[in-house]
């Protein structure tokens, strides 16, 4: 199982905002592996996006002025059915591994579905381990 890269947004909440960035990146040729734009109460909002190509996109959001910063999380296959998820959270549980947050997705034909998870950097390279 994979550490992957993420690279970490705080956009302005106003309609438009995401649909730029999809833009930048898209014009710059960056794939996404995966995005999390979660509500938020505050003026600017958390926008994670895991890529297939972190310099690529560490360039292009450069160029187009947008801040970020960089976190090392998990990227994990599971088995797309009921119960994998829980497995996997409760191995990390167990292990007194904090999860700082997590989200996923999978298509509905899918035989896997993909979890971004995000502990504390003492613990990733034990998290990794254990789920590895």
């Amino acid at each position: 199982m994979p550490k992957a890269t993420q690279l970490n947004l705080k956009l302005e909440n106003r309609t438009g905002i995401l649909a730029r960035l999809c833009r930048d990146l898209a014009s710059g040729g960056v794939n996404l592996l995966a995005l999390s734009a979660p509500p938020a109460p505050a003026p600017k909002g958390p926008i994670r996006l895991l890529v297939v190509n972190r310099e690529l996109a560490e360039h292009v959001l450069s160029e187009a002025a947008y801040e970020y910063e960089v976190e090392e999380v998990l990227f994990v296959d599971i088995k797309h059915r009921p119960g994998a998820l829980a497995k996997t959270m409760e191995k990390l549980a167990a292990a007194d591994v904090e999860v700082r947050y997590a989200y996923a997705t999978a298509d509905l034909k899918a035989k896997t579905s993909a979890v971004v998870i995000a502990v504390g950097d003492h613990q990733l390279d034990a998290a990794e381990k254990l789920l590895g």
